[in-house]
This record gives C-alpha cells, sequence and structure tokens, in this order.
C-alpha cells in the first residue's frame, strides 16, 4: 500500500470550509465570516494538513480554510448545555481525525485465572504517520522494552527471553481504516531484518532447548506476512485500541455490530456489540462511548475443545472533543469455564496518569 499525500478535494471535504478567492487576506475573510482571526487561524491549524498552517497570514497555494461546526441555532439552548452537546459528523458519523497525533500511554494488563493474578505495565507510543487516497491511515506503535510484570522488572530468564522477542515487532507500523478499525501490517520486512540481529544478540547470551523453541516458533511465525498478521490478532491492544468505533451512530447515539475478538491466545469468537454514546460530554469534557458484547460462538472454539460458559465483555472509552482520539479506556473480558478468566485492561495518557498521581 502506498501512501501518498491526499488532495485537498478529499481531505479538506471531511470538514465545513471556506474555499480561498483571490484578494482574500486573513482580515477580511474573518470580518466576512464575523470569526475572531486568531480564532480562524487556531482552528483551522489544528486540523490542517501541514503545508497549510496559517501562520501571519494565508499561504500561497491555499485553497480551503477550515471552519468549526455550524451552530444549530434552531432552539434556545444555555451556552454551558450547548458546548456540552457532542457534534457528529456527516450521517452521524463519528468523525476520525488522526492526523498530527502522536501519544504515549501507559496500558496496564490484569490477568485472572482462577486464583492467580499477573499484571504487567508498559508505555505505548501511538503516532500518525500518513493517510493514502482510499483514507486509510498508518500508525507507527513503539513499546517500552521494559515490561513491568507484579510491579518488578522481569528477573526470570523466560520473561527478559519473551521482551526480547517481542520487542523485535516495534515499532510495528499498522494500516487503520477510516473507522478506527486495524486491518494490516505495514513494516513486514523491516521486521524480519531486526529479528536476524536480533537472533544473533540471543544465541550469544542465552542457550538450551527453552531457546530453541522459542527461536523455532518465532521464525515460524515470521516465515510470512500472513502468519505475522494472525499471530497480532490476539493483540490486546491493537484490538482494543484501534476497535473501530468510529461508526455511523443512529439518532439515539447508538448502534450493533458483530465484531471477532481474542478470547484467549489462538481463540477467538464473535461478540455481538452494543455501542452506545453519551450525547452530551462527561464531566472531564470527554465523549464517552460504551460497549457490551453479547458472546456469539464462532465456531472456533470448538476447534481447541472450547465451550465457555459464560463471556462478559464490557469497555469504555474517552475520546477528545477536538480531534475524536482516545485519551482514555477501559476493558474488562471475564470467562466462566472450568477457570473463571479475567483480563482487564486500562489504557490512559502518561501525562494524564503523572498528573492523578501529582
Amino acid at each position: 500500500m502506498g501512501y501518498i499525500a491526499e488532495s485537498e478535494e478529499l481531505f479538506y471535504g471531511n470538514f465545513r470550509t471556506y474555499k480561498i478567492i483571490k484578494g482574500d487576506i486573513l482580515q477580511t475573510v474573518s470580518q466576512k465570516l464575523g470569526i475572531e482571526a486568531r480564532e480562524l487561524r487556531r482552528y483551522h491549524n489544528m486540523y490542517c494538513l501541514d503545508a497549510d498552517v496559517i501562520e501571519k497570514d494565508f499561504k500561497h497555494h491555499c485553497h480551503f480554510v477550515i471552519l468549526a461546526p455550524e451552530k444549530n441555532d434552531s432552539a434556545p439552548v444555555n451556552e454551558e448545555d450547548r458546548l456540552k452537546k457532542v457534534s457528529l459528523g456527516k450521517d452521524n458519523k463519528l468523525h476520525f481525525l488522526p492526523r498530527g497525533i502522536s501519544r504515549d500511554y501507559s496500558a496496564a494488563y490484569t490477568f485472572e485465572v482462577g486464583d492467580k493474578i499477573d499484571t504487567m505495565e508498559m508505555a505505548v507510543r501511538v503516532k500518525w504517520i500518513a493517510t493514502d487516497s482510499n483514507k486509510y491511515n498508518l500508525f507507527e506503535i513503539t513499546r517500552s522494552v521494559n515490561l513491568f510484570i507484579d510491579d518488578n522488572t522481569p528477573d526470570k530468564m523466560i520473561d527478559e527471553l519473551s521482551s526480547k522477542i517481542v520487542a523485535v515487532l516495534y515499532p510495528l507500523k499498522i494500516v487503520v481504516d477510516e473507522f478506527g478499525k486495524w486491518i494490516d501490517i505495514h513494516n513486514y520486512d523491516e521486521i524480519v531484518s531486526r529479528w536476524k540481529d536480533k537472533k544473533s544478540e540471543i544465541l550469544d547470551y542465552y542457550e538450551g532447548e527453552v531457546v530453541k523453541s522459542y527461536i523455532e516458533h518465532t521464525e515460524y511465525v515470521l516465515e510470512n506476512s500472513k502468519r505475522l498478521l494472525a499471530s497480532l490478532r490476539y493483540d490486546y491492544f491493537l484490538n482494543t485500541f484501534f476497535n473501530g468505533i468510529h461508526l455511523k451512530y443512529t439518532a439515539e447515539y447508538g448502534f450493533q455490530n458483530d465484531l471477532i475478538f481474542p478470547l484467549e491466545k489462538e481463540i477467538e469468537a464473535v461478540f455481538h456489540v452494543q455501542h452506545k454514546m453519551a450525547p452530551n460530554l462527561d464531566d472531564g469534557g470527554f465523549i464517552k462511548i460504551e460497549q457490551n458484547a453479547h458472546y456469539i460462538d464462532s465456531g472456533f472454539g470448538f476447534l481447541y475443545g472450547y465451550t465457555p460458559s459464560k463471556v462478559n465483555y464490557n469497555a469504555v472509552y474517552f475520546l477528545n472533543l477536538d480531534n475524536y482520539f482516545i485519551e482514555k479506556m477501559n476493558f474488562e473480558l471475564n470467562i466462566e469455564n472450568d477457570k473463571r478468566i479475567k483480563t482487564t485492561i486500562v489504557i490512559e495518557l502518561l501525562d494524564n496518569k503523572k498528573n492523578e498521581r501529582e
């Protein structure tokens, strides 16, 4: 997939715009629209193409100015309520505006199997790189090399070895569609090249049957891009963060769809998901979206003799009002089988987490 600069018509068609005509300058457009020049520039620069940023005035090649969504004055409402209303796009589609995004998150995992509880925490950077002409977005995912397991750095050989092998994947470049759903890997060849160097490093420091088994499994997964993609289908971060929530909502701010999601490693299932968006911003000023999912056996479980009696899937997303991107999210998956299995994931901006601790 080739990522090229998208046309202005295609990109700016996602917004309400003013088309610049010959002789227009920032001040005259400001007067014509009745919008302060400072506010006009601020809102445009938040979403425009990098080359079209307004500095002192419009650049000679600029053709469009991005305007804030139009106010609905059909019914009198007080200012506070109006500002808290969630604004949807054309056909009630939730905007997906990842351009320019580069965010550092904390991802904390808790895995419970019966009475055993394991925890893991890592830092993850999510960075938008480009958009192609079909509205597919390229993201780079970078993960911290040092994992924290049960609040300690890995001190077991197996944990250390596993961390080194997983690190080969990063930076990971993924393809995300216009609805915020990840669909493919973009840098397979780069990952394979990194593995060649990492394999030599591992063999210099480790030996034994366990090491040999890990290497054989890794080389099997990396043998072709389809196998690697299939392996990452069970990555909880990719599946929860890039879940495809930027879809068309009903007038009641909801919709339903079916979603394939991993139950456990190498076990997938289909869920019927109810998406519900709060029509107004929450107390923190975020757009709140809740997912409640009903488990539908997809047949995959039977391949492994796996028939859970009860599965509960719930997720809550909190999105930034300006760019509709994730600020934080909570995910919980409960499986009632021979043993109760519970997976909990909390993802939040590192800056937010730091502020909460201070």
